[in-house]
């Protein structure tokens, strides 16, 4: 079974809540978007609704901002038990990785579509996730690129046990496009495809179920 995180981009706390709310009941674990307006001209709701908000579902941070690592405190204050950061705005990836393992949490580095995997030998086994975007990163709702097959074989063929994550685009075609090539270690963020479902938890068990 396929292990499906629903991933929420909200700007404001009410539209992070009615998500929220769609999936709670199942999701078990759920990413919340973080962008600072710096990585992205965007900016979403911060770590700190967290304390507001009553969840039964674990909560994991996508950072899209600049040096991610000044984020972790944050995220760890509100609850987050996994952070994943960019790499394109992070002066430090091993500074990044110690001070989130640290922290107990799940750790992992991100790259966006068009960003080059240079250097990912020297950490792949240093992560618990290789989080790779099918997407520009910061608009939920686009169609996926195919050019991440070619990501997904590269960091596999350096590590078989680290766990990668494919973030945006995804739909039943296209979870199995990457299973094919990345095997049994991997995990899927899932927006829109979840959020704008007539039916939330059925689309989430047919993506959980897809070979």
């Amino acid at each position: 079974m396929n292990k499906i995180i629903p991933t929420i981009l909200a700007k404001d706390i009410s539209k992070f809540e009615e998500n929220l709310a769609k999936v709670d009941m199942f999701a078990g674990t759920v990413q919340m978007d973080i962008i600072d307006g710096k990585f992205f001209s965007t900016e979403t709701v911060m770590p700190e609704v967290l304390l507001s908000v009553e969840t039964p579902s674990e909560i994991e941070a996508h950072l899209m901002v600049e040096e991610p690592i000044e984020w972790i405190e944050r995220c760890v204050a509100a609850g987050i038990t996994a952070v994943y950061g960019h790499v394109e705005k992070m002066s430090d990836k091993l500074s990044f990785i110690s001070k989130a393992e640290e922290a107990g949490m799940k750790t992992g580095l991100a790259f966006d579509l068009d960003s080059s995997l240079e250097g990912v030998e020297d950490w792949v086994n240093l992560v618990d996730v290789v989080l790779l975007m099918a997407v520009k990163a910061g608009i939920q709702g686009q169609q996926f690129e195919n050019s991440v097959i070619e990501k997904i074989i590269k960091v596999r063929e350096l590590s078989s046990s680290v766990t990668i994550m494919i973030d945006g685009g995804l739909n039943e075609e296209n979870i199995k496009k990457c299973l094919e090539v990345g095997g049994e270690k991997m995990e899927f963020a899932v927006g829109s495809e979840i959020l704008t479902a007539e039916k939330p938890e059925e689309t989430f068990r047919k993506l959980e179920n897809v070979e």
